[in-house]
């Protein structure tokens, strides 16, 4: 269905059609994209369907509410923030090395999703609640499939109009064993926010240190104490979002990287030049500067796996008011808009060899001649990603410390839609 849907769409700017009872028009171009993002800031989760999973939080919260997380959460991702977590990063990386040791004196092609899934989710645990951990062990991994199966689950629904009704979803969830998934993965999240409350002693810093830097759990805890919306169940779901975005995203990434880096074998040579260049003679070295400012050539290459391998395909919007686009053209109220992400980020007219994963993309040159903000991977206008930079920098640490240690080869020689699976991704 969806490579039918793309080849429609290579013809189309935009698309018009409906889904069961829903008119809905699909973008594709970066400065539509871009005028919709400005003057639509709800989502449309059509009727809601994705909440039986998601809960409700900063991935699909209203625009009043998004705005509370927001601005309750930014602290968390500040830039002093993000240089208090790089220790968890490269601690968390040096974990990932090891594990995958086995699989690398093997000799053998392998899949490394799952161990990179559940590296993250332990990276941002440990971020969210400030403490070292020993690991989510059987929990993170259970959490991990079943962000797979909600994503799935939610898709089926979005593109099944006899699921559309509240009451046959329900049943249809119970049916098939996925209520008890549902339950399994909000557990995850519920039990580590349940622990931070309980825990006096946090809480009494929390109330003496108001000044101090917060880690996620203490903003939400604090949020709570400001905010009445902010109940139990919505820290849940915030945290639940926050630690879906955070593994997911970055697990998908560094995967696809390490591919690509696999299979062309020069750009991964000057990676490890410049990584050499970066320690020398130091194996601490990594610091938080240098993942902001340096290893300028690896972040291409991450920048580019985002654009060619897009981690959020669908970011639903639906007009409130009438909407104008980059020609004129006029969208009127009450119309679910689907930019396409991926697609624009597949365009010619900003991307030479569009289809060919390629660094030099993002080259200083080749950025400074694209317009401003037709790089979309991690969202566009005032609902973009609130963890872009915690995602860089995470992954960077990951690819850094695996290609220190291996070198990397595949016997897959090119990539092709048809090698895909995509499921729902939001933003």
């Amino acid at each position: 269905m969806q490579k039918t849907f793309e080849n429609i769409m290579e013809s189309h700017r935009r698309l018009l059609f409906w889904l069961g009872p829903f008119p809905i028009i699909a973008l594709k171009k970066y400065d539509d994209i871009i005028a919709i993002s400005n003057q639509t800031q709800d989502r449309d989760n059509f009727l809601n369907f994705a909440n039986e999973w998601l809960g409700t939080g900063l991935l699909n919260a209203n625009y009043d509410e998004w705005k509370k997380s927001r601005k309750i959460l930014a602290p968390a991702f500040s830039s002093l923030m993000l240089s208090r977590y790089v220790d968890v990063f490269k601690k968390k990386a040096s974990l990932l090395v090891d594990s995958l040791e086995p699989a690398a004196a093997s000799g053998q092609e392998f899949d490394c999703r799952d161990t990179l899934i559940k590296i993250n989710v332990d990276t941002i645990v440990e971020n969210t609640i400030g403490v070292p951990i020993n690991g989510t062990g059987e929990e993170g991994k259970q959490f991990a499939h079943a962000v797979a199966q909600a994503f799935h689950s939610i898709m089926k629904r979005m593109t099944t109009p006899w699921l559309y009704p509240r009451l046959v979803y329900k049943t249809y969830l119970k049916l098939t064993g996925k209520e008890n998934v549902i339950q399994q993965y909000r557990n995850f999240p519920a039990k580590i926010l349940k622990e931070e409350l309980n825990n006096k002693e946090n809480q009494k810093n929390l109330e003496e240190n108001n000044n101090s830097l917060k880690t996620i759990i203490s903003l939400l805890v604090k949020g709570s104490l400001q905010e009445p919306t902010f109940t139990e169940t919505r820290m849940r779901d915030e945290l639940l979002h926050i630690m879906i975005a955070a593994s997911e995203t970055t697990s998908l990434n560094v995967g696809f990287t390490l591919l690509m880096l696999a299979m062309h074998q020069d750009i991964q040579q000057k990676v490890y030049e410049e990584i050499c260049e970066l320690f020398k003679d130091n194996d601490d070295a990594l610091t938080a500067d240098h993942l902001f400012h340096q290893l300028k050539y690896l972040e291409q290459c991450i920048k580019e796996t985002s654009r060619k391998y897009t981690h959020a395909t669908v970011n639903l919007r639906r007009t409130h008011k009438e909407c104008i686009l980059a020609d004129n053209t006029i969208i009127p109220a009450n119309i679910i808009v689907i930019p396409l992400i991926h697609l624009a980020n597949q365009d010619p007219e900003l991307y030479k060899n569009p289809h060919k994963w390629d660094p030099e993309h993002f080259s200083d040159e080749a950025v400074k001649n694209r317009p401003k903000g037709s790089f979309m991977s991690f969202g566009y206008g005032p609902r973009s990603c609130i963890g872009d930079r915690y995602a860089i920098m995470s992954i960077k640490t990951q690819i850094v410390y695996i290609i220190r240690k291996y070198h990397l080869s595949t016997n897959i020689k090119e990539l092709t839609r048809d090698h895909l699976t995509t499921h729902l991704a939001m933003l």
